[in-house]
């Protein structure tokens, strides 16, 4: 009797156990899927390799949007603009190209992850800084949920470490 008893606990913890693994796997989304819609930018750190902190952008409030699509397409802009003294883009004084310049990064290309090793590959077709136009950039993803992506860029082309955090919008 004690027996039965032992092998039906037994039992029931391997069947227990199996079920939450189980459930367990179904919960998690591959991390494309995760990625898939807007973020917006909650914050974001630069380190030299000093170990200095530097402004991602001038400004003081920046704000920044990140889209992924299905279709392995994304699209990122951070901005923080002064007002122009012109209501003319075209007709701007030198500083005011300079505050702009030094306000905004945007690129746009295709994308794809590494489920194994949490890596974001960027293929920038086109981007606001001509330097990075058809070039690769890595993201080591440090957490995803359904509402929050974190990563760092273990190497900008500065040489500096960033780490970026966004929630989803959509």
């Amino acid at each position: 009797m004690k027996a039965r008893v032992a092998v039906s606990l037994i039992t029931w913890a391997i069947l227990s156990f199996e079920l939450l693994s189980s459930e367990k796997v179904v919960a998690q989304q591959p991390i494309k899927r995760e990625l898939i819609g807007v973020w917006a930018l909650v914050s974001v750190e630069t380190v030299s390799k000093n170990g200095s902190k530097l402004p991602y952008l001038e400004g003081g409030d920046i704000k920044g949007i990140l889209i992924f699509t299905q279709k392995h397409y994304s699209f990122q802009i951070t901005t923080e603009f002064p007002k122009l003294a012109s209501n003319d883009r075209l007709q701007t004084t030198p500083e005011e190209n300079k505050a702009v310049a030094h306000g905004v990064i945007a690129n746009w290309g295709t994308y794809t992850v590494g489920e194994a090793d949490k890596i974001l590959t960027l293929q920038n077709e086109r981007s606001s800084f001509p330097n990075q136009n058809g070039a690769i950039g890595k993201r080591n993803i440090t957490f995803i949920s359904t509402s929050e992506l974190r990563f760092t860029v273990p190497t900008t082309r500065a040489g500096n470490l960033q780490t970026l955090i966004w929630e989803r919008v959509e």
